[in-house]
């Protein structure tokens, strides 16, 4: 029987210092050619993405009723098809080129690949369900009981508790992610014990290195949806949004694999204690 990777006796410490060095120096400057290689082919797929979920609402005539039934429908479709699976395509590669290595340069699409894909599809799918789950039940107690609240300012409140409790499972869980990249059995009990202490980690390399891209995307996003139709702003505002977006996607894998890496000690190879 596989077991999961794990250290044995105590986790060793995890310097911020080190990891700041590793994720910028190691991973973002150092390997910025291999990540603009390996953004070719999910770049085209979230192209293509985008452009057809805008076809499909021109189309209909819906592409600027942003709270329209079908207008939902669809941008969630994409929503899907971008974060679980283009989004699980440049996370395989990034982890597995960046944490298994490879002598051409290139990550080979084989049976070891294509698991590896399929687990992280599968894990990031969980992340969005319950996110969905903990965001849309905190978004619709907000229609519905903010005009009840004895103070109209605690509203809010109702949509940023879930999206702290989504963050914090995120960073206790996330090592989920990079263990099924790199071929690591390695479960969510294993993750929650090896990110015990480092939390606050976690959570703030990604909030410092990835916030400001969510906000730029989602920003470039909603000027999109109000630029006229398929004319040289849009399109330039597409391309831009999703480069953010698969910059966010690389950030959040060289973080999560340099913390899982120094967490608990996995190298290539090592399937066993």
């Amino acid at each position: 029987m596989v077991k999961p990777i794990r250290l044995m006796g105590q986790f060793p410490p995890l310097a911020a210092g080190r990891v700041i060095r590793q994720v910028v120096a190691d991973g973002l400057f150092g390997q910025w050619r291999l990540l603009l290689m390996v953004a070719i082919v999910p770049f085209i797929l979230a192209l293509m993405i985008d452009l057809g979920s805008a076809l499909v609402l021109d189309f209909r005539g819906s592409r600027n009723l942003v709270g329209s039934p079908e207008a939902i429908a669809v941008d969630l479709i994409a929503l899907i098809l971008l974060e679980v699976l283009v989004g699980a395509y440049y996370t395989t590669n990034v982890a597995r080129l960046l944490g298994i290595g490879s002598r051409k340069g290139k990550v080979t699409i084989d049976e070891d690949w294509r698991d590896a894909f399929g687990g992280v599809a599968l894990r990031l799918a969980v992340f969005y369900f319950f996110g969905g789950l903990l965001m849309g039940g905190g978004f619709v107690a907000y229609l519905v009981f903010r005009d009840d609240l004895p103070n109209p300012q605690l509203a809010p409140l109702m949509i940023a508790v879930p999206a702290m409790i989504q963050l914090y499972l995120y960073a206790r869980f996330s090592f989920v992610i990079s263990a099924a990249a790199v071929g690591a059995p390695y479960t969510f009990g294993d993750s929650v014990r090896a990110t015990g202490g480092i939390t606050l980690l976690v959570l703030g390399l990604n909030l410092a290195f990835s916030l400001p891209l969510v906000v730029g995307q989602l920003a470039l996003q909603t000027s999109t949806s109000s630029a006229p139709a398929f004319g040289m702003t849009y399109f330039g505002t597409m391309l831009l949004t999703q480069a953010l977006f698969l910059l966010r996607v690389a950030v959040f894998t060289i973080i999560n694999l340099v913390c899982f890496v120094n967490r608990t000690g996995w190298a290539p190879g090592a399937r066993r204690v």
